[in-house]
């Protein structure tokens, strides 16, 4: 009797611990559930690049007026996460996952908070921060790997731990090694465009070891084949799209953002890109143009949902407008 009594307890300690544990996850799972929209009220951020990462569940922000990084978690709660004065336009971001770093584009264009005639159009800095504490590592300058402007634009690791940078003020793909050694990739006429205008901008990288780059002019696709960089090839798309500026590359298709700072008769939006000849060409399947903002930049992934970003840089050539706190993520829901 005494041992079919303890059975019995024991039974139902184990249902009574099974059952929290059941409820405890459900709980966790509804926490974590991704919202809509993820806003980033702070006074004159103006944010460009953002990058989500899975060992922390944080997205990095880099403000391109400030100059710092900020972090955003799951449940939406903010801080800075990195203001090192040296930042004067963070733009590009992206995550080296093997040496557990966060490497970041510093340029100046002007129209930042620390701009200065001695940085603008010629700063051209990748800065490495530790991912966990924001420590800085290290500083990597490619400004005299090639004779021009520069404004380093995006950046992303291939599979070998290599690093590939757009510049949009000269027509250059520039490569860092695993070891950190700049060099130049590629440079092409293909990438230049007018005096002001801005080329090379979203980059990323193919498994089957190829990169895809926009130009911002003109909203042009790049295949480049990392076996034969100088082998420059157009994608050609079934439409216009315009402008671009942020890529990402998903398990199938190409995401694009396309946005306006000319002031040109198009609307502003995030398109999804497929292809059906590795790249050669591309159609575009999806338009989501329900933009909670303007002059949308970036995307990441942030649990298998797509978000993008606002910088509203049409504020910082206007003079007569007002410090703007508007900054937020935003859900893209594509409608088919």
């Amino acid at each position: 009797m005494k041992n079919i009594i303890s059975k019995t307890v024991i039974v139902l300690i184990s249902l009574l611990i099974f059952s929290c544990s059941e409820e405890d996850g459900q709980e966790f799972d509804a926490v974590q559930e991704l919202l809509d929209v993820y806003p980033l009220q702070e006074i004159s951020l103006y944010p460009e690049g953002i990058v989500y990462s899975e060992v922390t569940e944080k997205t990095y922000v880099g403000s391109y007026y400030k100059g710092k990084i900020i972090t955003v978690d799951l449940l939406g709660n903010r801080s800075d996460f990195v203001t090192d004065e040296s930042l004067i336009a963070v733009v590009g971001m992206t995550i080296d996952e093997t040496n557990n770093r966060l490497l970041v584009c510093n340029s100046d264009a002007g129209i930042s908070l620390r701009s200065d005639n001695s940085t603008i159009g010629q700063l051209a800095e990748i800065i490495a921060y530790d991912l966990i504490t924001g420590a800085k590592l290290k500083t990597i300058d490619l400004s005299e790997l090639y004779p021009g402007g520069h404004f380093l634009n995006d950046l992303i690791l291939d599979d070998h731990g290599n690093v590939y940078v757009t510049d949009s003020f000269s027509p250059v793909i520039y490569k860092i090694d695993k070891n950190d050694n700049p060099s130049v990739l590629v440079s092409n006429a293909n990438f230049e465009v007018p005096q002001g205008a801005f080329g090379l901008n979203g980059i990323v990288y193919h498994k089957d070891n190829f990169l895809i780059v926009g130009k911002s002019f003109g909203g042009i696709l790049y295949k480049i084949p990392l076996s034969d960089p100088e082998d420059v090839q157009e994608i050609t798309l079934n439409t216009s799209v315009n402008s671009l500026d942020g890529l990402l590359l998903t398990d199938n298709n190409l995401m694009l953002v396309s946005n306006n700072f000319t002031g040109a008769p198009f609307d502003e939006a995030v398109y999804e890109i497929e292809t059906s000849n590795d790249w050669t060409s591309a159609n575009v399947t999806s338009v989501f143009s329900a933009l909670d903002g303007t002059y949308p930049t970036t995307l990441t992934e942030i649990k298998n949902e797509l978000f993008v970003s606002f910088g509203y840089f049409t504020d910082l050539v206007d003079p007569n407008s007002v410090p703007n706190d508007n900054f937020k993520l935003q859900k893209v829901k594509f409608s088919n």
